[in-house]
């Protein structure tokens, strides 16, 4: 490969460190990524640049895989370096020669990278992108990002979309304003530090103090990290109506449910109010270290499900943890048009790492390309 080629693959490194080290305003870079890697003149030197971006982009995973599988050791470093060629396909099989294509092949490859089965470990896509370029603007700025290298591609187009696009990002940016969450509505930041094994006393005195503090609370509306209940049984439920002692309040509580006739489980949220009990699962657990389906017990995938409830009359789409960093979650959650975004997360594991910073990020974007007010619920 000649320079120019080499350039272009150092330079996706850059863009997929900087805009994913967990800078808001630099996620915005990351729609250069399709432009870098469809701008080769070879398959292999687009190849070599989807790879460089999602390499630098995701290394701190070769961290989080120790956490997961302290035994792995330098096996770490296997699993980042064979997730950012997964995350490199798309960009591969769409490189096409014909200029004329590459547009087309760039949006094509942007989609695939988001939708089942590549979404389960789709992170650190372009996409994410728009909520930084195009807040409030829902839909019509996930196309708009899906068409920018496209635009930015085509000769003919580049400079004018790039000023279009610019003028356009300012004038919303402008106009943007946080939502805030509704009245009465609060989550609970803990920090809760358990031992790998189960300990049921341990277990009792934490759920204990979290559910005198959801009785103390005059708040209508709380929210609990990933992970509250390690796990949830019918005791358990019984436990944790107790602190709703017959008033309004409701409750959303980050919870592992056992699923019934199987050995498998679902991460959850578990939402309590006037005596009802209704559940969000987690679509996609962590791949490997949670969902893994050739272990006997596993945390179960749920690709298609809405991640939508109401609670206390709004609509809620929840994002559990890993889900964040990912698209699919969102828009499938979008679809039925909630009108506040909920994150929980347990960050216990990820400390040290740069993970937490570009989930916040993420949750950001998110929130704002849809106009949603959000509410983080951390322990940490």
């Amino acid at each position: 490969m000649d320079v120019v080629i080499w350039l272009r693959v150092l330079l996706a490194a850059l863009v997929g460190f900087i805009a994913w080290h967990g800078w808001f305003w630099a996620m915005s870079l990351s729609i250069l990524m399709p432009c870098l890697a469809f701008s080769q003149p070879t398959r292999l030197g687009a190849s070599a640049a989807s790879v460089a971006y999602y390499a630098a982009a995701s290394f701190p995973l070769a961290a989080l895989a120790r956490e997961y599988w302290p035994s792995i050791g330098a096996g770490a470093f296997a699993v980042w370096l064979v997730s950012s060629l997964v995350l490199a396909l798309p960009w591969a099989i769409c490189w096409t020669r014909r200029n004329a294509l590459r547009p087309w092949a760039a949006a094509a490859a942007i989609t695939l990278s988001v939708v089942p089965p590549l979404c389960i470990v789709g992170w650190a896509s372009p996409l994410v992108s728009a909520g930084v370029l195009f807040p409030n603007s829902r839909w019509l700025g996930v196309m708009a990002t899906i068409a920018l290298p496209a635009l930015l591609l085509a000769r003919r187009t580049r400079v004018l979309a790039a000023i279009t696009v610019a003028s356009v990002s300012l004038l919303l940016n402008i106009h943007a304003k946080q939502i805030d969450p509704p009245k009465g509505w609060e989550a609970e930041m803990t920090h809760i530090r358990r031992p790998r094994q189960a300990n049921v006393l341990a277990e009792f005195g934490i759920e204990e103090r979290l559910q005198r503090a959801a009785a103390s609370s005059n708040r209508s509306v709380l929210v609990f990290p990933e992970g509250t209940v390690r796990r949830w049984t019918d005791a358990t439920a019984v436990f944790w109506t107790a602190a709703l002692a017959g008033t309004p309040k409701a409750l959303i509580i980050g919870a592992v449910e056992p699923i019934s006739g199987s050995a498998d489980y679902y991460n959850s949220v578990v939402i309590l109010q006037s005596d009802q009990r209704r559940a969000v699962h987690q679509r996609i657990p962590v791949p490997g270290g949670m969902w893994n389906p050739l272990k006997p017990k596993s945390f179960a995938l749920n690709l298609f499900d809405t991640g939508v409830a109401v609670v206390d009359g709004e609509r809620v789409a929840v994002l559990i943890c890993y889900e964040q960093l990912l698209v699919w979650p969102m828009l499938r959650s979008a679809v039925e048009k909630p009108a506040l975004l909920i994150a929980v997360s347990n960050e216990d594991w990820t400390e040290g790492t740069g993970i937490p910073s570009v989930q916040h990020a993420c949750v950001r974007a998110w929130a704002r390309l849809f106009g949603l007010p959000v509410i983080t619920a951390i322990n940490s």
